[in-house]
This record gives structure tokens, C-alpha cells and sequence, in this order.
């Protein structure tokens, strides 16, 4: 709600299709590329940071991802699929990309999956052109 007031006030628009958009477009409010929307500020670069103590929580693991991927997945499916195939190569990483891949995402995809349990991580890629 605080990301939609923001862009509402700067002059922009949330939507809904099967994702949510800033102006329709993009379905993340903070970035570092999408110029044309920084311009008006419906974007911002500006992190927005939750710190907390990892012992208190305690994950088994940490998903960080482009927009590519959450075209295509939602939270909970994503840690769904990572739980399940957290004992493989890239900790789930790659399979999940391929899968992101192969159920249409049209974007760039792009996922680092930090395995805590072992501390170690692993990153794959695929740019779509």
C-alpha cells in the first residue's frame, strides 16, 4: 500500500493482469533501469530495506530474482518450488529459471538462491533478447 500511494501521488497507476504493473508496464515499483518511468517517478532506484537478525527467523533459504521470474511465479510458488529442489545443483536456481522459461515469461530472468542451511549460493541467468 505505502508503494502504491507513492506512485499514485507522483502520478501513476497500478494495474492488474495476472501481475502487478507500475503504469502497466513493469511489475516491480524499485529498479535500476526503466528510465522512462524513473523520469516521473513512478520508479525509484531507492532500496527499500527490512533488517532483521537471520537468527531469530532462522530461513532454510533466500530468493532474490529479476521480474522475468515473478511474471510467472508468485511468492509462495517460488518458495515452493526452491523447498523442493533445494538439494540440487544451484539450489533449485536453475531449474526454476527453465521453468519460469518455459511457462512464457517474456522478460529477462535472472535468480540467486542463498542456501543458509549450508551458506552457499548460486546464480543463473537467461536474457531474452
Amino acid at each position: 500500500m505505502r508503494e502504491r500511494k507513492r506512485i499514485t501521488e507522483a502520478g501513476g497507476f497500478i494495474t492488474f493482469n495476472g501481475v502487478w504493473r507500475v503504469a502497466g508496464i513493469l511489475a516491480t515499483s524499485r529498479a535500476l533501469g526503466d528510465y522512462p518511468l524513473k523520469d516521473k517517478k513512478l520508479v525509484i532506484a531507492d532500496p527499500d530495506i527490512l533488517t532483521f537478525d537471520l537468527n531469530d527467523h532462522k530461513p532454510l533459504f533466500l530468493i532474490l530474482a529479476s521480474d522475468g521470474l515473478w511474471d510467472t511465479f508468485t511468492n509462495e510458488e517460488a518458495v515452493a518450488f526452491i523447498k523442493e529442489r533445494i538439494n540440487e545443483p544451484h539450489f533449485g536456481a536453475k531449474s526454476i529459471t527453465l521453468q519460469s522459461y518455459y511457462r512464457g515469461s517474456l522478460d529477462n530472468i535472472t535468480v540467486v538462491v542463498i542456501n543458509f542451511k549450508e551458506q552457499k549460493w548460486s546464480y543463473v541467468s537467461i536474457k531474452k533478447s
